[in-house]
C-alpha cells in the first residue's frame, strides 16, 4: 500500500510544479498547452531496490558486451548434457543404453567443436 501513496503525492508535486510553470511564463502560453503527468504507476517507478547511477550501468554493459567468454555457456551446458546422456547411457545398457550413449556422444562431440571454435 505505500507505493500507491507514493505515486500519488509524487503525481501531486509534479502536477503543482507544471501548473505554477505554466502560470509564470509569458501570456502567450495556457495552462491546456503545458502536458499534464499520467496518472497512475510507471515503470520506472516500479523498480525496488537500489539502483546504480547511469554512468555505472553503461560502464557494466560494455564490460558485460567485451567478456570473450560470454558466448561459452551454451557449448558447456551442450557438453555436460550429452557427457550425462553417456552415463546414463552405459548405466542403462542393452539396446537403448548404447543409443543414449551415442546420442549423447554426437552431443557432447557438438559442443566441443563449438566450444574449440
Amino acid at each position: 500500500m505505500i507505493l500507491p501513496v507514493a505515486v500519488v503525492a509524487q503525481t501531486a508535486t509534479t502536477s503543482a510544479a507544471a501548473t505554477s510553470s505554466a502560470t509564470m511564463t509569458s501570456d502567450a502560453v495556457s495552462t491546456a498547452d503545458v502536458a499534464a503527468p499520467s496518472a497512475g504507476p510507471t515503470t520506472a517507478a516500479s523498480t525496488v531496490g537500489i539502483r546504480a547511477p547511469a554512468a555505472q550501468r553503461s560502464s557494466a554493459a560494455a564490460a558485460a558486451a567485451a567478456d570473450p567468454h560470454l558466448g561459452a555457456g551454451q557449448h558447456v551446458a551442450l557438453m555436460v548434457v550429452g557427457g550425462a546422456a553417456m552415463i546414463i547411457g552405459a548405466a542403462i545398457g542393452d539396446t537403448a543404453g548404447v543409443l543414449l550413449a551415442v546420442g549423447g556422444a554426437v552431443v557432447f562431440l557438438y559442443g566441443l567443436y563449438n566450444f574449440v571454435q
